[in-house]
């Protein structure tokens, strides 16, 4: 077993166009889906984006309801040959520790030197981890219009997403059906021996995963690994005990709702299937806890 496993990459074209742009345009929604847009100055820190506001915009109020965001950074043409620009879904909080709060305001400061500085005691700092992030570039590939239909067409695909491993027709499906949990540095997740209650995606920061035998080496999984699939699947109990390395963010679904969802998959989704049969051969192979 291998003591650590690589996380998803953003492809470095995407992480340097975030930085070549200052605005974006995001999207909330209450949690009846109530939407909402606004625009925002922003600063990343790799594939993070932050973004500031006060406290009562409407905003402030849907990401505190509802922390699940869309976001639009785009550099528009005239000649839609040089059209690109960056689409994502991701999950936002607002931050609260001093020292996060005063590096990312230096960070503004940096970007935009003519803002006219002053206190941050009445704004709120908030970061995004993305999800799904999408590149659309027609620079090569040129923007052409069907014969015979209005409109253009961009070159878009999808760049990054913490459901890499999963087949893109379940994207959508497992999206829709998972709910956010945080856990701090040290906490226990899940405990090998216990019901495989929930499928988990790791979004931000690492988990080790212990298996049960003493002489098995804890293995340490970052964005975009996934995990509890196989236990449910074969209707036995987790097989290793997750604690979290550092903070945590994860998707989670329910067992019986993964269940469901296989379910109306297999025999129809062929790369559903091949995904459990690597995932099964993968274990066969390096004994590494499904948890």
């Amino acid at each position: 077993m291998t003591t650590q496993q690589q996380p998803v990459e953003v492809p470095q074209n995407v992480i340097d166009y975030l930085a070549s742009e200052k605005t974006m345009t995001l999207a909330t929604a209450t949690p009846a889906g109530v939407p909402y847009a606004t625009t925002f100055l922003y600063v990343n820190e790799g594939p993070n984006i932050y973004f500031w506001t006060r406290a009562s915009t409407t905003t402030a109020r849907h990401i505190e309801q509802n922390p699940s965001v869309a976001f639009t950074i785009d550099t528009y043409s005239d000649d839609l040959r040089h059209v690109r620009g960056v689409q994502g879904t991701g999950e936002c909080s607002v931050l609260l520790s001093g020292r996060e709060i005063a590096r990312v305001a230096a960070l503004f400061g940096q970007r935009f030197p003519d803002l006219q500085p002053g206190t941050t005691m009445s704004i709120s700092f908030f970061r995004i981890v993305p999800i799904n992030l999408s590149y659309i570039d027609n620079t090569e590939e040129g923007a052409s219009a069907p014969q015979g239909t209005f409109g253009a067409e961009f070159h878009k695909e999808r760049s990054f997403s913490v459901f890499a491993d999963l087949p893109v027709q379940l994207v959508d499906t497992v999206g829709a059906e998972m709910r956010t949990t945080h856990h701090k540095a040290g906490e226990v997740i899940a405990r090998a021996g216990s019901p495989a209650d929930k499928f988990m995606i790791l979004v931000d920061g690492q988990i080790q995963a212990s298996g049960e035998a003493e002489n098995e080496a804890p293995v340490v999984l970052g964005p975009g690994r996934f995990f509890g699939e196989m236990s449910i699947l074969r209707d036995e109990p987790r097989t290793a005990t997750l604690t979290a390395k550092t903070d945590v963010t994860i998707l989670a679904m329910e067992r019986d709702a993964f269940r469901d969802m296989v379910a109306q998959s297999l025999g129809t989704t062929a790369d559903f299937n091949q995904l459990v049969a690597a995932r099964l051969k993968s274990l066969a192979h390096d004994g590494a806890p499904a948890a």
